[in-house]
C-alpha cells in the first residue's frame, strides 16, 4: 500500500516541479518500487524508526532527495538512464542537494540539511554514512573518493580525487581533503591533515 501512495506523491512533485510532462504510473513499476524500498527503509531507519509511512517520509525533505536517489540508481544500474535522470533531476529539484546515480552508496545514509550537498559520479560510500550541508565529493584528476563505513562529514568539507576514508572516520567542517584517511580518524584543516 505504501508504494502505491509513493507513487501518487512523486507524481505531484513531477507535475509542480519538473519541465518535462513524467507519469510516474506508467514509469515506476510498484515491484522496482518495493525493491528499492527496502534498502531505502536502512535510510528512513536513520530519521525515525518504524515501517516507512508516506507522512513521515514526505516531512523531511533529505529522506525525498535519498529515496529519488534510490529510484535513479535502480534505473541507471539496469541501463536505463533516461529514466535515472528524470528521478535524478527531480530530486536536485526538491531537496536541494544533488547525488549523482552513478554514485554507489550503501544503505543507512543519512544527509543533515543537505543545502548545496553534491555527491559527484561514481563516487563511493559505504554503510552509515552521515553528510552534512555545502559538502562537495567529487573529481581530482579523473578519480572519485570512496568512504567507507560509518564516515561522518561535516559541512562545508571537500572531499576530492581517488583517495580512501576508512571506516568510523570524521571529515571535520570546512576541511579540503585531499589525501587518504586512515579508519577511526580525524582529518581536519586547508589541506586535510590527520589529527586522531
Amino acid at each position: 500500500m505504501v508504494s502505491l501512495e509513493i507513487i501518487e506523491k512523486l507524481q505531484i512533485l513531477f507535475e509542480k516541479y519538473y519541465w518535462v510532462q513524467i507519469d510516474v504510473n506508467e514509469i515506476l513499476e510498484k515491484e522496482t518500487l518495493d525493491d528499492v524500498l527496502k534498502v531505502f527503509q536502512y535510510d528512513f531507519n536513520r530519521y525515525f524508526q518504524g515501517d516507512i509511512t508516506t507522512d513521515l517520509l514526505f516531512s523531511r525533505i533529505e529522506l525525498i532527495g535519498i529515496l529519488l536517489y534510490r529510484i535513479s540508481r535502480n534505473y541507471f544500474l539496469y541501463g536505463n538512464e533516461g529514466i535515472a535522470n528524470h528521478f535524478s533531476n527531480l530530486g536536485r529539484l526538491v531537496s536541494n542537494f544533488e547525488i549523482y546515480y552513478s554514485a554507489n552508496i550503501g544503505k543507512g545514509l543519512k544527509i543533515n540539511h543537505g543545502l548545496g550537498t553534491v555527491i559527484g559520479a561514481r563516487c563511493s560510500i559505504g554503510d552509515n554514512a552521515l553528510i552534512h550541508q555545502g559538502v562537495t565529493l567529487g573529481d581530482r584528476n579523473g578519480s572519485r573518493p570512496q568512504l567507507l563505513n560509518n564516515v561522518t562529514v561535516y559541512a562545508g568539507a571537500k572531499m576530492l580525487g581517488g583517495i580512501v576514508c576508512g571506516n568510523n572516520s570524521v571529515v571535520a567542517a570546512n576541511t579540503v581533503c585531499l589525501i587518504d584517511v586512515p579508519d577511526n580518524s580525524v582529518v581536519i584543516g586547508i589541506p586535510g591533515k590527520i589529527k586522531i
